[in-house]
């Protein structure tokens, strides 16, 4: 059932209230209770939606990027039909395990290790193809691995020295070494008259 046109009434919601916050599918308005305001926790009738300040009122109204067919990946609220593994489609009830989120929403375990697997197999033919060596990896500007040639994140590397990481494509664990090379600039210094 597509949510897209849904807007139905929230009539415990007086409309001059604003202070609303979403936790999940929950809905809570008055969340700080500064304005002697009472604390009101909802969940909406259906998955998927969410409620909505309009002129007139508060309203659950649809949430769901698929429903809604916006072309935006991520959604913050997903209708039942539509939380699915976006590979195989399995539907989240029936995982066993903590999915991997993606833009379009999640995958599976297993779809996520298939094609873990298959972009590490890729890799590591292209490294073999190219005569890829570790001597492709010696003083470069980025992190290299010295396996499958893939660039890797050094998000968390600042220090000189060596740190140990593992290659997010072939999962080879492997040491980087870091150097600085220190400049120097002169300049006169600035004398107040």
């Amino acid at each position: 059932m597509n949510l897209k046109d849904t807007k139905i009434f929230i009539p415990e919601i007086p409309a001059e209230w604003k202070d609303r916050l979403r936790s999940g599918h929950k809905n809570i308005w008055n969340e700080s209770e500064n304005d002697g305001l009472p604390k009101v926790e909802l969940e909406p009738p259906q998955r998927g939606l969410y409620a909505e300040r309009f002129e007139d009122g508060w309203y659950w109204v649809c949430g769901c990027n698929k429903c809604l067919e916006n072309g935006e990946g991520w959604s913050y609220i997903v209708c039942d039909e539509h939380d699915r593994c976006i590979t195989c489609g399995i539907h989240r009830k029936e995982l066993t395990e903590i999915p991997w989120w993606k833009r379009d929403g999640f995958q599976c375990k297993p779809c996520h290790a298939r094609e873990h697997e298959e972009r590490k197999q890729e890799a590591l033919r292209l490294a073999k193809e190219n005569g890829h060596n570790e001597w492709e990896c010696f003083r470069e500007d980025k992190i290299i691995c010295p396996v499958c040639a893939s660039e890797c994140s050094n998000d968390d590397m600042y220090e000189a020295g060596e740190d140990e990481m593992t290659c997010y494509v072939c999962d080879t664990e492997f040491v980087v070494e870091i150097e600085y090379e220190i400049k120097y600039t002169s300049s006169l210094k600035k004398v107040n008259v």
